[in-house]
């Protein structure tokens, strides 16, 4: 199983060098990384540059602005096993998506619905759900849903009222 840890936003400089936006939340994992997929496809990693959030990465063999720009808007996945060990109460992205969301309310759990999709927007993950009544919602994955997952049920539960502070409903 592959895990998206970034997206390459733009060619930078002339050689060949690109800038990503990482989708992890620790950037310099990018630094021990020797062969990563772009687009699919395997490629070798000559040097890594982390300067605060920004992370660049030249590939061997792209070697141009023109070979770089081919690289944009693609997403560098690496295979599971290389993925950094998970701590307590942390969870890959790529393990949520199809995973039932469910509200923690008082001593009791409500089933939300199934999560469809998550988009990295930097200041929080945007979370879309596809509700039991057929209808969609979004939230905003905030530190305050105090939320936990369950590998084995495949579900992820929230704080039910932190949950109805951020949500947005679709409306017919």
């Amino acid at each position: 199983m592959q895990i998206t840890v970034g997206q390459i936003t733009k060619p930078q400089g002339v050689r060949g060098e690109v800038k990503v936006k990482p989708m992890t939340d620790d950037s310099s994992r990018f630094l021990v990384l020797k062969t990563v997929d772009v687009g699919g496809k395997p490629l070798k990693i000559e040097s890594v540059r982390v300067n605060g959030a920004d992370v660049y990465i030249k590939f061997a063999g792209i070697n141009d602005r023109n070979a770089a720009e081919l690289l944009r808007g693609k997403f560098i996945e690496i295979d599971r096993a290389a993925a950094k060990p998970l701590e307590n109460d942390e969870f890959f992205i790529a393990d949520i998506v199809g995973s039932t969301l469910v509200a923690r309310i008082n001593d009791g759990e409500t089933i939300i619905g199934k999560i469809l999709s998550v988009q990295s927007f930097g200041a929080a993950d945007v979370f879309t759900v596809e509700c039991a009544d057929g209808k969609g919602m979004t939230f905003a994955f905030v530190k305050a849903l105090c939320a936990k997952y369950d590998e084995e049920k495949r579900t992820l539960s929230v704080d039910g009222d932190r949950l109805s502070e951020v949500a947005v409903y679709d409306e017919d």
